[in-house]
């Protein structure tokens, strides 16, 4: 029965037992407590107990009516709460979303320990903020790129990074923007780029847009390889190759492989004298020199080297100078280990 009926049908029962009561008995009666005297008609002092359970029941209804509706408010804000965090996980976001019921926090507290990822791009839910999200991850999977107004997310978001290497892909321009403003993507987004910039701009572009980026050594072989393809009036001097190249942990093989790919493209002189600057900062690079050395033949300046070496260092090369003293012209280091 609703709140209205039930005090209506309260009040037509109080009326209809206080007319009974006042037709047989119209008379008052007096009752005195504490010097205080009150003179009621008697069908009234009938129905006042009747009046007071009218009142209490009233007040108890009201009570756990209201108790009930704020229990139902906090449910439903707990239930949008409980969304909110699914797609904060969906998204790969941290959340610091609260809740009032009791078993929505224990189950928040197991959700917030899992990773959620959904694996169905048909997916459907009662929720729109849900599904929005879910489709937006399927467009970003297959290779989309979405708005960042759209995608609100940090850039260092895993999300959000695979939507910025869509961009990239389909963007030459925003590629160009990651590489000068590193600070602003992750190392992914920047590695991406730079391989972009890489293979649609010049090495005079890249060259003025590079003092930002943080290589690996796949990323300086490419961006080297691609500079000794060029035109040797566009490519880097000594000083950039070096600079450059005392940023990279680099291994004697990789040096190597760099001096091969400028070989063609510079004079000896040049590349010799790249590689003694370059083991001149760094003596781990000493094999990588005496390599250049071996093949420009320059046998002098190799026993310069080895003469203070210790006797089980660059055996290939003392190798190497024992059969040029001997007469055997024949070999090279493609058919010697060098260390």
């Amino acid at each position: 029965m609703g709140l209205k009926k039930y005090i209506l049908g309260s009040f037509l029962l109080i009326l209809a037992v206080f007319g009974y009561v006042f037709s047989i008995e119209s008379g008052d009666y007096r009752v005195e407590i504490l010097d205080i005297i009150l003179v009621l008609p008697i069908a009234l002092w009938i129905i006042a107990p009747v009046l007071l359970l009218f009142v209490m029941s009233v007040l108890h209804i009201l009570f756990y009516g209201l108790k009930n509706y704020f229990s139902i408010k906090a449910v439903s804000k707990d239930t949008s709460s409980m969304i909110s965090l699914l797609s904060k996980k969906l998204l790969n976001e941290s959340s610091s979303v609260s809740f009032k019921n009791k078993e929505f926090k224990e189950l928040s507290e197991v959700i917030n320990q899992l990773d959620i990822n959904c694996t169905d791009s048909n997916f459907s839910s009662s929720s729109k903020e849900i599904d929005k999200i879910v489709e937006q991850i399927f467009t970003i999977k297959s290779g989309k790129y979405i708005s960042t107004k759209d995608l609100k997310l940090p850039n260092d978001n895993a999300i959000m990074i695979e939507n910025l290497k869509n961009r990239v892909e389909v963007d030459e321009n925003f590629a160009l923007e990651a590489i000068k403003k590193t600070s602003n993507y992750s190392a992914e987004v920047v590695k991406v780029a730079f391989e972009k910039v890489l293979e649609k701009k010049s090495i005079t572009t890249i060259k003025k847009n590079i003092n930002e980026v943080e290589f690996d050594t796949d990323m300086l072989i490419a961006l080297l390889k691609k500079d000794s393809e060029q035109d040797i009036e566009f490519s880097m001097t000594n000083e950039e190759i070096l600079k450059l190249i005392t940023k990279v942990k680099l291994s004697n093989d990789d040096l190597i492989l760099i001096a091969k790919n400028y070989k063609a493209q510079i004079s000896p002189d040049q590349i010799i004298k790249l590689y003694e600057d370059i083991s001149a900062v760094n003596e781990e690079y000493t094999t990588a020199y005496l390599f250049i050395l071996a093949e420009y033949e320059m046998i002098d300046k190799m026993r310069d080297i080895l003469v203070n070496s210790a006797p089980s260092e660059y055996t290939a090369f003392k190798a190497l100078i024992d059969l040029k003293d001997a007469g055997k012209h024949t070999y090279s280091l493609s058919a010697l280990c060098y260390k």
